[in-house]
Parts: C-alpha cells; structure tokens; sequence
C-alpha cells in the first residue's frame, strides 16, 4: 500500500464556465474538428427535496459514467469512488492494476485548493446507448467487479435499481502538448443541449509529491494565456449531474 501512495498520479484541472470556457477554447486555439466527440452519460436516482436536488449515488461518493465516441463502438464504462479512503478500501481494491479490457487506479483528484482521492474501475466494451432511438431503456451493464467496488462503498445492488441515465453531454477532447509543460494537456469542452450548461476542463496528472509544482506550472500557462480561473473550482461531474438531473425531472413532470 506504500508504494501506491508513493507512486500514485495526481490530476490537477481547472475549470472555466460559460463564456470564461469559450474564450479559453478560442486562447488554446482548441478546434473541435481536431478533438475526439463523445457522449458522456452517468447513473442516478434523482429526486426532488424542497428547491434542491438529491442524487444518492454521488452522496455516497459513487459514480458511474458512460463514455461513448461518436461513430465508434468502443466505450467505456466507469464506476469510480470519490471521494474515497483508499486504505480503508478492502485489500483487492489497495493497489493499481488492469488487465484484457479493464484498469483500475487510484489517484488524487486536485482542483483549486480541494484534495480527494479517488478509486476507479474502467471496463472497455461496446456498450450500447442508454437510451434507444424508441425512448426505451437500455440494462446497466456492470460488471461483477465494478459491483464489488461500489458495494465496497455501501453502494448495492438494490441501490441500482432505480437509476436512470442521465444525458448526454456533448464533450469534445483534446491533447495538447504545450511548452513549459512536463506532461500534455488535456482539454474537455462539455456542453448539455445547445444552448444550456458548458464549461472547459483542463488537465495535467503528474506524480503526487510533484502536484503542487504542477498545479503551479497549469496556473501560469493559464494566466500566462489571458484566462483567469474562478477562486473556487467546483467539480465538472457535480456540476454537470446536478444539471442534468434537473432536467430529468423537469421532463417528468411534463
């Protein structure tokens, strides 16, 4: 387990929202015919609470998300833990490792001055779209490790039973090797129907004990561009869940 937290990833991102993200697509001269387009899908049970908006799963520190290439039948699907212990994890789930078609990895998440950890399990497959071109449902298809993992974080099969999909998110992304950066860059461009919630992530991983180095060096190539970050960074997958939850019960309702 030492050698996990000593040899683990950090990936270090910030956010621009709205026209902050535009203008950051427009800086990094990020085309979308250069990029790769995917819809991006995740797993809840949504419910109404007063003015807000409960989503279990995610409480709970579960995730699930579907990405799918446009025009390719390789996808992957995701179950992640975050945030997470990872030594309280059980022993199986301690260490990175993959096999044919699966990896597994823990890693530090770091975004503005928040600091969590994270346990994911990605499967590789051709997965079908949630939701078919009638409108009816596809099956969550988990595999039984990724059942393990949730249910490692108290997440069960009965919990799963009343999830529904939520999206998609139109997101286009790029690798950007940039000067003065010891890794690529990467940048996702999100984006919910046409005209609602977008937002632009970059992103660097780089070895824990040289996060803050590199959170420093994605700061200054930032400002360095002319973009200046929110103080506070909120998470791209919050933000987007919440959203598109809305939207699922408003269209419930109708």
């Amino acid at each position: 387990m030492g050698d996990t937290f000593r040899n683990a990833k950090a990936e270090i991102k910030i956010i621009f929202v709205g026209e902050a993200a535009v203008d950051a697509c427009r800086s990094l001269a990020l085309a979308p015919e250069d990029g790769k387009h995917l819809n991006v899908y995740f797993w809840d049970a949504p419910q109404a609470e007063g003015s807000g908006i409960r989503l279990p799963l995610a409480e709970a520190g579960a995730i699930i998300r579907l990405r799918k290439p446009a025009g390719d039948d390789k996808s992957d699907l995701t179950t992640k833990l975050r945030p997470c212990d990872p030594a309280a994890l059980p022993a199986r789930w301690r260490e990175n490792r993959n096999g044919k078609g699966w990896k597994f990895k823990i890693e530090e998440d770091w975004n503005g001055s928040d600091r969590v950890w994270s346990a994911s399990l990605k499967a590789d497959g051709p997965f079908e779209h949630p939701v078919d071109e009638n409108g009816a449902a596809a099956a969550l298809r988990l595999t039984p490790d990724q059942r393990d993992l949730l249910a490692s974080a108290g997440v069960l099969d009965g919990h799963l039973q009343d999830t529904v999909a939520l999206g998609p998110v139109r997101a286009i992304k790029w690798k950007l090797p940039l000067q003065g950066l010891p890794h690529p860059l990467t940048a996702e461009f999100w984006r919910i129907g046409d005209d609602g919630l977008h937002f632009l992530e970059l992103s660097l991983r780089a070895r824990s004990a040289d996060a803050p180095h590199a959170q420093d060096l994605l700061r200054r190539t930032a400002l360095e561009r002319g973009l200046n970050c929110a103080p506070q960074q909120a998470s791209k997958t919050q933000t987007v869940m919440a959203e598109l939850a809305r939207n699922h019960l408003r269209r419930a309702l109708q």
